[in-house]
């Protein structure tokens, strides 16, 4: 990958070249940690500890203990400072580290005095920025290293440290390699297309495209389950009023979230968090959304929230389906039928099982045999019980969702696969094109398709616009 040439006109956006700096650290810990990238950044040190023979004599990598002051000599903190020059450090530019006395007083009084001394407030993800401009690493990489940041399970650790390490870019850099050989030959099948040479003959290019598009495909398919892995598995908790759904929902979170009230209709949105849970093998994350309650209604509001519910199942990975065991079978039948959702993705949950006798539960489940839902827990909100086993039952069913195997490379951004979407429409076409020079353009235009995905041709703005989620001093 090639580095991005700084644009010296740019004073303060991503494509400034200027020195830069930000707080790394959460305030209220023990220690805090500014960091400082750029072409002044060791003349900028060297004021601040004593001079710049002295920041140019320490070795780099290596933390030295000194006394930080300010611009006019006012001490700022006994500190730590650690330097990393040109191409050795994350930025591929000289930086630094000074790791002080926690505490958001102490920090903001460090940053000030860079400020002073012509260092700039460094934009969100400014340093991984600058790390892909300057080649440190590719597009793929950096917005691993985001993806490790806000990873709330250890799959989503597991996958973001896999794609860091470069499994995702080796992957469609050697995509890369065989579509720069099929379009070589393709450009050979050209200058050769009044000749009979099998090798470069339109049948035996498409035969070569079919590894390519299998690779696609199996990139294609992965995204549900990095985006699983990653944002977390979408669960709808459906049922009709009353049916214990707010009740079972914080129960399950452990907190008052949802409103429960007898009054039906209580409920009217959709109301989400996330849980991180431990299946069986590994740790998960939920994002459970309590919905309202499923029945006819002719109130305005209450009605797109029912229609916002329908939704929610619709588009969950997996719909728990609550039925309050003293209402019996038939509300729920009308209900599960009016949602036309798949027995395969329901947990069915059975609320209030304090209230009733076994037989009448026992008679409930045969009722709703017909719904074929695999699995019915029988729980209590009040009570408790239950709650634990659901929470076990859901967590092995999600977890089957989000299994891979170790260094399986799986999308988990949309830009990641509307590009491999892109791609493999230009090889759908590329499989029918019925002249070389066709053949040899539509898999250009496939290498074009993935570049995103490595980072090289991608606009600046637009990179600018992917870094701008990150977190500052990252």
């Amino acid at each position: 990958m090639q580095p991005r040439s700084p644009r010296a006109q740019d004073k303060s956006g991503y494509l400034s070249a200027g020195t830069i700096a930000a707080i790394s650290t959460a305030t209220g810990g023990a220690i805090s940690i500014v960091r400082v990238s750029g072409p002044e950044c060791l003349r900028t040190l060297g004021v601040m500890c004593g001079g710049l023979d002295k920041v140019t004599a320490w070795t780099p990598r290596r933390l030295y203990r000194t006394n930080l002051r300010d611009a006019s000599g006012i001490q700022l903190d006994d500190a730590l400072v650690v330097k990393f020059v040109g191409t050795q450090s994350y930025t591929g530019e000289d930086s630094g580290e000074i790791h002080l006395h926690g505490g958001n007083f102490i920090a903001s009084r460090v940053l000030a005095t860079l400020m002073d001394l012509g260092v700039r407030q460094a934009l969100a993800g400014e340093f991984t920025f600058r790390a892909v401009r300057n080649g440190k690493m590719a597009l793929s990489q950096a917005q691993a290293t985001a993806e490790l940041i806000e990873a709330t399970n250890e799959g989503a650790a597991a996958l973001a440290l896999e794609k860091l390490s470069g499994s995702q870019l080796k992957l469609i850099e050697g995509l890369s390699e065989d579509l720069r050989n099929l379009a070589a030959l393709g450009e050979v099948g050209i200058d050769f297309a009044d000749q009979d040479v099998e090798e470069v003959s339109l049948p035996a290019l498409r035969a070569r495209t079919l590894p390519v598009i299998e690779t696609l495909v199996k990139l294609k398919n992965s995204y549900s389950r990095g985006a699983r892995i990653q944002d977390g598995v979408r669960v709808a908790v459906v049922g009709i009023p009353n049916a214990g759904k707010s009740s079972f929902f914080n129960a399950l979170l452990g907190e008052d979230r949802s409103i429960v009230s007898e009054i039906a209709g209580t409920t009217r949105d959709v109301v989400g968090e996330r849980l991180a849970i431990q299946g069986p093998h590994s740790s998960m994350t939920l994002r459970i959304e309590d919905t309202a309650g499923l029945r006819d209604s002719t109130d305005r509001i209450e009605k797109i929230g029912i229609e916002r519910s329908t939704k929610a199942a619709k588009d969950a990975d997996v719909v728990v389906f609550v039925v309050d065991v003293t209402q019996g079978a038939q509300s729920a039948l009308e209900a599960f039928r009016f949602l036309s959702i798949s027995p395969e993705k329901t947990l069915g949950i059975f609320s209030k099982t304090d209230m009733v006798s076994r037989e009448v539960i026992s008679k409930l489940k045969s009722d709703l045999e017909g719904l074929a839902v695999k699995d019915w827990v029988m729980t209590s909100a009040k009570t408790g019980d239950g709650i634990h086993g659901a929470a076990l039952t859901l967590a092995r069913v999600c977890e089957k969702m989000v299994e891979r195997n170790p260094g399986e490379v799986l999308l988990t951004r949309l830009d990641q696969l509307a590009a491999v979407n892109l791609a493999l429409e230009h090889m759908e076409r590329a499989q029918i094109a019925t002249e070389p020079e066709l053949f040899a353009s539509d898999i250009r235009q496939t290498l074009y398709a993935l570049d995103p995905l490595i980072g090289t041709t991608v606009p600046d703005d637009i990179l600018g616009r992917i870094f701008s989620e990150f977190c500052i001093g990252k």
